[in-house]
């Protein structure tokens, strides 16, 4: 058995949730060693006992030196004193876990939400087309961003030659889920590079902000734009066998017209129609009346050659 006279299970579990808040809150490096030193702990004979054997003693430094560390906690030499209080370290440990997460979902969800609620910003067709290309580059080999990206990659595909704009449809913690930066780049990427509009669908009633989102192209990308920005994407099978994310279909909403290439040709036709007609009546009249002109001319004629006749009578 351990040594030493043991001090009340509250007093090691008060400095043990100390060490573990310093973990999570200040991702101290030290802590985070001794949280895992704690949960990792070998069990033999009713005796809980430190392995230090695979921790890296450059970071950690001499474990002479940290034992009175380990004494607040409950340990001696590296054997608890109370180790039939293990399953309390964890359970603590845990909680202020789930606590910590908590706490960083909730601040993400504010974020979140003042991303999406911001002011878009003006992007030229090349500095549109350059930030998709950095955000693709960044994100292509993450596998949990590869279905964002085959995602948006069939949502630009469908659109083109379509009069109604395409919408994506998919839940909110997408953004969060593969943490801040994706998120933050993302919402920027469809927001502000790509102009998308977005509407909820569907809130998350259980509070923590899992809302159904559906998001709508930029009415004013025409397919000529779309297709450059389709120029940036790898190969779809270069994506893998990853499902594409949410749902994708034709929306209701209107497109311009003048957008599609295929109806913009249709237009540019229709509107070249009335000269083609005009040019063909003046063709026309010039004709009429290039062989009205004639008849008169050729009724003129026709006195002046009987005079002729009748003097040569004569």
């Amino acid at each position: 058995m351990a040594s030493g006279n043991p001090l009340p299970i509250e007093t090691y579990l008060k400095n043990w949730e100390e060490i573990c808040s310093n973990f999570y809150t200040n991702d101290d490096k030290l802590a985070g060693t001794i949280v895992g030193l704690v949960e990792f702990a070998s069990h033999s004979n009713g005796e809980v006992t430190l392995n230090f054997s695979n921790v890296d003693q450059t970071m950690m430094g001499k474990t002479e030196d940290l034992e009175p560390l380990f004494n607040k906690i409950g340990f001696n030499n590296g054997v608890m004193l109370l180790p039939k209080e293990f399953d309390k370290y964890l359970e603590n440990k845990r909680k202020i876990r789930s606590e910590f997460h908590r706490k960083k979902a909730k601040e993400l969800r504010k974020e979140l939400n003042d991303l999406l609620n911001s002011k878009p910003a003006q992007y030229t067709a090349l500095h549109r087309r350059s930030e998709l290309s950095t955000f693709i580059n960044q994100y292509k080999s993450s596998v949990g961003a590869k279905p964002f990206i085959k995602a948006l990659l069939r949502m630009l595909q469908l659109q083109l030659k379509q009069s109604t704009l395409i919408s994506w449809t998919f839940l909110d913690d997408i953004f969060t889920q593969n943490g801040p930066d994706f998120m933050r780049a993302s919402v920027n990427l469809l927001v502000n590079v790509l102009g998308f509009t977005h509407t909820v669908q569907q809130v998350d009633e259980s509070g923590r902000g899992d809302n159904l989102r559906t998001w709508y192209m930029n009415s004013l990308l025409s397919d000529t734009n779309i297709k450059s920005l389709i120029g940036t994407f790898p190969k779809e099978n270069s994506l893998g066998n990853v499902g594409a994310t949410g749902s994708i279909e034709l929306s209701s909403q209107q497109r311009p017209i003048e957008m599609s290439s295929s109806t913009g040709n249709i237009i540019s036709r229709l509107c070249y129609l009335p000269i083609k007609i005009l040019l063909v009546w003046w063709s026309l009249s010039r004709m009429w009346l290039n062989f009205c002109f004639g008849i008169i001319g050729f009724k003129k004629n026709i006195p002046e050659e009987s005079s002729v006749s009748s003097e040569l009578r004569v």
